[in-house]
This record gives C-alpha cells, sequence and structure tokens, in this order.
C-alpha cells in the first residue's frame, strides 16, 4: 500500500459565530428576546439601555464604519454574510481598523485593571440623574405565602401518627405532582424511607458506641490518676471513686431515637390518611382513587351521593366507558337516578393539585399584530418590539477615545476593549436586521392569506413554508426559524404563526381546501350532534362529502384524534 499527498479544491458552506448569533436570534419570541438582550446588557459594559430609542440612530459616525454591517445576504443563509463588504470575517480586521484611529493603545503598560477605573470611578455624564432619596435599607419584603405542599404538610403535623407514619406521609406528599397525583410506586417510597430509617438508626448506634468508648477511655484516665495520687501520698485512702461509663454518656448525649421499620401495609393506611387532606383526593393514583376519595369526604352524604360512590366503586370501568345500561342493571337503578348520578360526579374535581389547569391560563405576548383597514383595502402589519429595550453604545466609550491620546492600555486590556465595542456594534445591527426579516415574512403570509385576515378562519387557504420562501426569496431554513413559537394577533384572535400552514385536499368544484377547514368542519359537526346518538366517524365522512370535501373516513378519524375529540360511544350522553 502506498502512501501519497495530494492537493484538492472543494467549496464548504461555514457558519461564522456572527451568523450563528444571528439565527439564534431569528429563533427567539419577543420575551426570550428581551431576556437575551438584558443579559447582554449585563455582560457587556459597552451597551447601555437608551431612554428615547431615537439616541440608538444608526446614523452615528462609528456606527457602519466600525462593524461588519448585516445586510441583504445574511438573511439567506446560504450566501455569506459579508459577501462584498470588504471586511474580514474574523475580528483580525476591526483589530486592525480600530488601532489606526485616534486610540494608540500601548502594549507596554503594565495595568490591565486601568479600564475599568478610568472608566466607572470618574464622574461621567449620565441622562438620568441618581436619586439621592433612595435608602438602601427601605426595601419590599414579600409576603411569605406557604405553598400547596407547605399546607398540606401543616395538615399532616396535626394528625395523631406515630413518628414512623409521620416522616412516611412527609415522603408521599414530597412525591405528589402538581396535578394533585402520586404517580410514583408506593413500594420505592417505603423502601426510599427504610433505607433512610436504617441509615439514621446505624449512624445512631455508631455514635453510641463512639460516646461509650470516650465515657470508658475517660474512666480509665480518672481511674489511673486517682490509683498514682494515692501511691504519691500513702497517708490517703486507697479507695477510688470513678463514674460510671452510663452516667458519662447520659449527661453528654440526649437520648438517642431508634425508628421502627415501615411496611407496605402501613403505608397504605397512611396514604388514606393523606387522601383525607385538604382538598380531598389529593395524593390519589387513579382517577377512579381520587373521585372515591372526594365522595368519602362528603359530610351526611344525600342518598344521590351514596349512589354515586357505589357506583365509582363497583362499575367504574362501565362509567368511564359509558356503558349505562351495564350500570342501570347492575345497580338496579333507572335512568333519571343515573343522570342524577352522573352530575353529581361532574361536580368533583379529578385534579385536586390544580397545577396542570393553572399552566393552561398562560398570557401570550404576540409577536406581530396585524389588522385589516377597510378603508383602504389593505393589511397592516406591526412587529411587537415594545419591550425590546432602545440600545446604544456606552457613552463611557467616548470617553475612553479622547482619554487614550494621553493614557496607554496594555494589549489584554486593548483586546477586551475592542471584542466589547464589536459584539456592541453588532447586536446592535443583528436585532434591526431581525426586525426587517420578521417584517418580511410576516408581510408574505399575510399577503398569501389575505382572505383569512379580510373574513376570518373560515377563508384560511392551504399554504407550505416553500410558497413563502419562494414569495420573500428567503431559505425555508429561515422561515421555519420564524415561524417556530412566535404568535400574531389579528381581528380574529391571536394565533401561532404555524396555524396558517396546513396541506390542502381537493373539493368537488376543483379547488383546494385548507386541512384546517376540514377539521373546524368536523369540530362544528360534533358540537351539533344530538348527544344521546353522537355521529360515528362514517357518518361524519358522509357529511362532508355533502359540503363537497371528499375525505376518507381513516383521514375523519385521524383529524378527530388529532382534536381530541373521543370516539362517538364515549360522546354519548343521557
Amino acid at each position: 500500500m502506498k502512501l501519497s499527498l495530494s492537493l484538492q479544491t472543494s467549496m464548504l458552506q461555514t457558519l461564522t459565530p456572527q451568523q450563528i448569533q444571528y439565527l439564534k436570534l431569528l429563533q427567539l419570541p419577543v420575551l426570550q428576546l428581551e431576556q437575551h438582550i438584558r443579559q447582554e446588557i449585563e455582560e457587556n459594559p459597552m451597551l447601555e439601555e437608551l431612554e428615547d430609542s431615537a439616541d440608538a440612530s444608526p446614523e452615528d459616525d462609528d456606527y457602519d464604519e466600525d462593524v461588519p454591517t448585516i445586510d441583504k445576504p445574511i438573511i439567506n443563509e446560504r450566501e455569506d454574510y459579508f459577501e462584498d463588504k470588504g471586511h474580514s470575517d474574523d475580528s483580525e480586521g476591526f483589530d486592525d481598523r480600530i488601532s489606526s484611529q485616534e486610540d494608540n493603545f500601548d502594549e507596554n503598560h503594565h495595568d490591565p485593571f486601568e479600564f475599568y477605573e478610568l472608566a466607572w470611578n470618574e464622574t461621567a455624564p449620565s441622562d438620568s440623574p441618581r436619586n439621592d432619596d433612595f435608602d438602601d435599607n427601605d426595601y419590599f419584603q414579600p409576603k411569605d405565602v406557604p405553598s400547596f405542599i407547605d399546607e398540606l404538610l401543616t395538615q399532616l403535623r396535626f394528625l395523631d401518627l406515630t413518628k414512623e407514619d409521620l416522616i412516611l406521609g412527609e415522603y408521599i406528599i414530597g412525591n405528589i405532582d402538581a396535578d394533585g397525583y402520586l404517580r410514583r410506586e408506593l413500594e420505592e417510597i417505603v423502601q426510599e424511607v427504610n433505607d433512610v430509617i436504617g441509615d439514621y438508626n446505624l449512624k445512631t448506634r455508631k455514635a453510641i458506641l463512639q460516646k461509650e468508648r470516650e465515657a470508658l477511655n475517660l474512666a480509665l484516665e480518672q481511674a489511673t490518676a486517682s490509683l498514682q495520687s494515692n501511691y504519691d501520698n500513702p497517708a490517703r485512702s486507697y479507695s477510688v471513686e470513678i463514674e460510671a461509663p452510663a452516667v458519662v454518656i447520659k449527661k453528654e448525649m440526649p437520648v438517642p431515637v431508634f425508628y421502627d421499620f415501615i411496611t407496605f401495609a402501613q403505608a397504605e393506611k397512611i396514604l388514606k390518611e393523606v387522601q383525607k387532606l385538604d382538598p380531598p383526593g389529593i395524593g390519589s393514583r387513579t382517577i377512579k382513587e381520587c373521585l372515591v376519595a372526594q365522595l368519602k369526604a362528603i359530610m351526611n352524604p344525600t342518598e344521590v351521593q351514596k349512589l354515586a360512590l357505589k357506583v365509582m366503586e363497583v362499575t367504574y370501568d362501565a362509567f368511564a366507558m359509558k356503558h349505562y345500561p351495564v350500570i342501570t342493571k347492575t345497580l338496579g337503578i333507572t335512568d333519571e337516578e343515573l343522570k342524577a348520578v352522573i352530575e353529581i360526579i361532574r361536580r368533583l374535581n379529578p385534579k385536586p393539585g390544580g397545577g396542570t389547569a393553572a399552566a393552561a391560563t398562560n398570557s401570550v405576548i404576540p409577536d406581530f399584530m396585524v389588522e385589516y383597514d377597510e378603508e383602504k383595502d389593505d393589511i397592516i402589519i406591526n412587529v411587537n418590539d415594545s419591550r425590546i429595550p432602545a440600545l446604544g453604545v456606552n457613552v463611557m466609550y467616548e470617553k475612553l477615545k479622547k482619554e487614550a491620546r494621553y493614557k496607554k492600555f496594555n494589549k489584554e486590556t486593548s483586546q477586551w476593549l475592542r471584542k466589547k465595542y464589536d459584539d456592541a456594534k453588532f447586536l446592535l445591527q443583528a436585532i434591526k436586521q431581525r426586525k426587517v426579516t420578521m417584517l418580511k415574512v410576516m408581510t408574505g403570509i399575510a399577503g398569501l392569506q389575505r382572505e383569512f385576515f379580510k373574513h376570518g378562519e373560515n377563508a384560511i387557504k392551504p399554504l407550505i413554508y416553500k410558497d413563502v420562501a419562494e414569495d420573500t426569496g428567503l431559505d425555508v431554513s429561515t422561515i421555519c426559524r420564524i415561524v417556530n413559537g412566535k404568535f400574531v394577533q389579528t381581528g380574529y384572535g391571536t394565533f401561532e404563526l404555524r396555524y396558517f400552514f396546513s396541506e390542502s385536499l381537493p373539493s368537488d368544484d376543483g379547488e383546494e381546501v385548507s386541512t384546517r377547514i376540514v377539521k373546524q368542519r368536523i369540530r362544528e359537526m360534533v358540537d351539533k350532534e344530538p348527544k344521546g346518538k353522537p355521529h360515528s366517524d362514517e357518518k361524519l365522512t358522509k357529511e362532508l362529502k355533502k359540503m363537497g370535501l371528499n375525505v376518507a373516513r381513516r383521514t375523519v378519524a385521524k383529524y378527530r384524534e388529532q382534536m381530541r375529540i373521543p370516539v362517538a360511544r364515549l360522546r354519548k350522553e343521557l
């Protein structure tokens, strides 16, 4: 086998660190972008937040001269960011330009921290004067509000429990999920508690043995000293009185506490006690256990409530599958009695913890605001940058430029200064370019979905990422980055940008219909169906065909599952 060297040329696409940073900014929604900018302000002293956005105007003399401009090619990831700009991708060009200006930094200077001293220890102009009336000692003390778990632990400690039961109960409460369920196996919790008890008992025994050794050694030392004293003085008595080791241990060490190991039957008993805490059903392992615990917690239950408990305990599976004839036959009750039972059960809380329901109420801050102007027959698009702080280069940098005429900086300080200044200028330009790119994409989506913004959801059309890419001249991956995780506020509600993208289905009139229209028609039919005899997937398919939508039954079933609509049998009501 012969070894040889050869040269060959190839074209490869690589991303510079600045390109990667810009692509990350494109992906960030407005809230995350605000957090990112706040973090950059904290880490880069060259950045400052301006009170007036006009102060951050790019018409500053240094704004376009010292930093590579992010022009149109940066929008398309397949092109070079700085093509035909005359700038280098690395920082060497910036270093040469900044060193060729008035700021003449001496590499022989030996104080790397003089920049900090110059920038922050001297008086500098400021647009916002300091409030001298502010007292650092006058701060707001937030109220200590007990958490949900703390309230349960407080209730548990009021129960008449042994020390072992109390430990197990605390472990059970600590493993309860946000929605109030105990999804960890009880056997695992018991094993973990027993391991902790075993370790504690072992450490306690070791401590007692250590104290006994120390007490015994002390007693021997006392006896030896007493005997030696008597030997040196023959006139004294030879009786030796020493303190017993047990007495020494009792004085120096509190009474040791040992814990008994917990059995699984004992754990089941404690779990039932936890489920009686407020709210009832907390710590349940299944929905059945949760509902049964709530029904048992009712004081002085009525006959209907007693019957509801019986339905849950005896015929829960049939109730969950809505096999109502099985329930009436098994328990010997009428349909009217079963209706009353169902009404009682519906009033119960299937999620006593409430964590999952609370998370769904989080508000959404839109990244775009789009409205239709009927008078001008035009769509108005705005990028929501109200939360984005106006940025500019710190005024201290101008002062440093003047001071540098007679002050010399060493190499480390000058490199740090150049890097921070370069990062600050690039971030300012990247944020500006991000807004331009986002506005371009939203304009493309609004133009292709013009009927939606005029007439609402019924007028939405099929749309894919490639259509927007062709309309805007951007790359498909850029469209994906901007669409993902961002929202738009319209006259018909707030929608995620992905809502406007859907596949198409053929209709009888030859036009393509968005799959969202089909899903909307299915939802409307389900809402209007008779509750006693809901439509099957086959029935929904026939109704869609009457509307001119040729959809297969399996497609209807797929769309129904995507919208989390249960099958017809589970939608049936008495």
